[in-house]
C-alpha cells in the first residue's frame, strides 16, 4: 500500500476548505509535525461550502479499498464493564487480537477488511488499526475464530486518529462506504511508549512531557502513578545545567503541576523559568523533569514546602540556580 507522510498529512489538514486548523503543540513551532498534537474546528459560517475531514479520506489515501461491502468499521466498547479494553488493546496486545477475533455471529463473513477503533465516550472512536479478513480458522458451538491479518501502511495513525462514529452508537459494526463519511474530530500525538517503572528512575524531557500529558487518560499508567502522589520535583535547564525546585500537592499531584508546564509551553508560572521563555519561546525544550521525592497527598501544603525548601539549599537552586533568591540572601 502507497503511504504518505506528515508533511501530506499536514497538507490535508491545512488545505481543508473553509476551516481553521487548530495546532495545540508547541514542537509545531519548530516544524515538527510528528508526536504534536492537533485539533481542528469548524468555522463554516451559515451558507457557507465545505465538507469535515473524514476517516474515509485518512484510510483511502492509503490504499484502503472503497468499494461497496468491502470493509467493515468495527467499534469494540465492552458494556458488561467486565474488560477494559483500552488497557488491554495498549498492554496486553496477543489478547486483544484474540477477543476482536473471536465472535459469537458471522459478523465478518462477507467483508475482506475491517477498521477497527475503541469506543470512548459519547460516540467518540479511536482508530486502531485495518485487518484484512482471510476466514474462519476454527468453529465452537459459541464461537467463531476469524483469520485476522493486521494491514500494514496504518501504524502512525494507530490511537491517534478520534472520529465520530454518529448517531447508532448501539450498532458496533457497520460497512464503510465513501457517501457516509466519518468525521475526524482529533488527531492526537502518538501514544507514549515508555512503560512506568517507578517514580524515581526516570527523567522526561520537556517534549516527552508534553507528549505523555496530551495522550494519556485517566486509565492510564502515567496518570495513575502520577496523580496518586504528591512531592517534590526538579526540573533541570540542560542548556546552562541550572535546576529549579519545585513541589506538587492537590488533587492531581505531581500529574496536575506538570501538567500546567506543559500548558504554559514549559515555565508554569515560576518567575524565573517565565523569563527565560520570554527571551527565547522554544526554552521549554531543554527542560528535563524528574521526581526527587514522593509525598502523601494528605500532607498539608505548608509540609510539602518544607520538603521543597529543604531541596533547594541542599542542591543550592537559589544562589546558583532558578528558584527565586529568598528576601534575606
Amino acid at each position: 500500500m502507497m503511504g504518505f507522510g506528515p508533511e501530506q498529512l499536514c497538507a490535508i489538514l491545512r488545505n481543508a476548505d473553509g476551516r481553521e486548523i487548530v495546532f495545540s503543540y508547541p514542537g509545531l513551532d519548530q516544524g515538527v509535525l510528528d508526536g504534536c498534537a492537533y485539533r481542528y474546528k469548524d468555522t463554516l459560517q451559515a451558507g457557507t461550502s465545505g465538507n469535515p475531514i473524514t476517516l474515509q479520506e485518512l484510510l483511502y489515501a492509503r490504499g484502503l479499498p472503497c468499494q461497496d461491502n468491502t470493509v467493515k468499521l468495527v467499534r469494540h466498547r465492552d458494556g458488561s464493564g467486565g474488560l477494559d479494553l483500552h488497557d488491554l488493546y495498549r498492554n496486553h496486545r496477543p489478547a486483544f487480537l484474540d477477543y476482536q477475533r473471536q465472535q459469537g455471529n458471522p459478523v465478518f463473513d462477507k467483508c475482506e477488511f475491517i477498521v477497527a477503533c475503541l469506543g470512548e465516550a459519547g460516540s467518540r472512536s479511536r482508530f486502531v488499526g485495518v485487518f484484512q479478513v482471510l476466514g474462519i480458522e476454527r468453529r465452537t458451538e459459541e464461537h467463531l475464530y476469524y483469520n485476522l491479518v493486521e494491514v500494514p501502511g496504518f501504524d502512525d495513525l494507530k490511537e491517534r486518529v478520534i472520529f465520530d462514529w454518529g448517531r447508532a452508537a448501539l450498532s458496533w459494526h457497520q460497512w464503510l462506504r465513501p457517501e457516509t463519511g466519518r468525521t475526524v474530530l482529533e488527531i492526537q500525538p502518538k501514544p507514549f511508549s515508555q512503560p512506568f517503572t517507578d517514580y524515581l528512575d526516570f527523567t522526561l524531557s520537556f517534549a516527552e512531557l508534553a507528549q505523555l500529558v496530551t495522550s494519556q487518560s485517566p486509565r492510564d499508567e502515567w496518570y495513575r502513578m502520577l496523580s496518586a502522589t504528591a512531592g517534590v520535583y526538579l526540573i533541570l535547564d540542560q542548556s546552562s545545567g541550572k535546576q529549579y525546585i519545585g513541589s506538587a500537592s492537590g488533587t492531581e499531584g505531581i500529574w496536575g503541576r506538570w501538567k500546567d508546564y506543559v500548558a504554559t509551553r514549559g515555565h508554569g508560572g515560576n518567575a524565573e523559568l517565565v523569563k527565560l521563555l520570554a527571551a527565547d519561546a522554544q526554552h521549554g525544550r531543554h527542560f528535563q523533569f524528574t521526581v526527587l521525592m514522593t509525598l502523601p497527598k494528605t500532607m498539608t501544603r505548608p509540609e510539602v514546602i518544607k520538603r521543597e525548601y529543604l531541596f533547594m539549599k541542599k542542591l543550592g537552586s537559589r544562589a546558583h540556580g532558578l528558584n527565586q533568591k529568598a528576601s534575606h540572601e
